[in-house]
């Protein structure tokens, strides 16, 4: 799901569905870390009819094609306790590659095992980062 689907589905939870319920947008992005793109997030939802300008700064509706989209997009994502359990597997497995390749080291000694464990190591940051964004 790409920033702007988080942010609408987001509105969609915070207003219920309702196209009545003004939001500020300023403190939801900020609370979801994306502060820093504020007005390139606002005026893409606002093209795309998602959102709806309120006559106080930063204080949004969602509209009804906003509602739509937010199902469409929660209806085809991922349970997060899905992508949870999937991600931490994967993290087990590359932690054991890492683990195996380490204890190879110990006995023969040699580039390519520590670019191994080089590449596993980022490949666990990449992981934990997933898991992260899901808890």
């Amino acid at each position: 799901m790409d920033v702007y689907h988080k942010v609408l589905t987001r509105l969609y939870e915070i207003t219920g569905g309702k196209d009545s319920v003004n939001v500020d947008f300023a403190e939801l992005l900020k609370k979801e870390g994306f502060f820093p793109s504020i007005e390139d997030i606002k005026a893409y939802l606002s093209g795309e009819s998602w959102i709806a300008e309120t006559n106080r700064v930063n204080v949004v509706r969602i509209t009804h094609w906003g509602v739509a989209e937010a199902r469409r997009s929660l209806a085809g994502a991922p349970d997060s306790s899905q992508i949870i359990e999937k991600e931490t597997a994967r993290l087990v497995k590359v932690l054991k590659e890492a683990l195996v390749m380490a204890e190879e080291l110990t006995s023969s000694p040699s580039e390519d095992k520590v670019d191994v464990i080089g590449s596993r190591v980022s490949e666990m940051t990449k992981v934990l980062g997933k898991i992260k964004e899901n808890l």
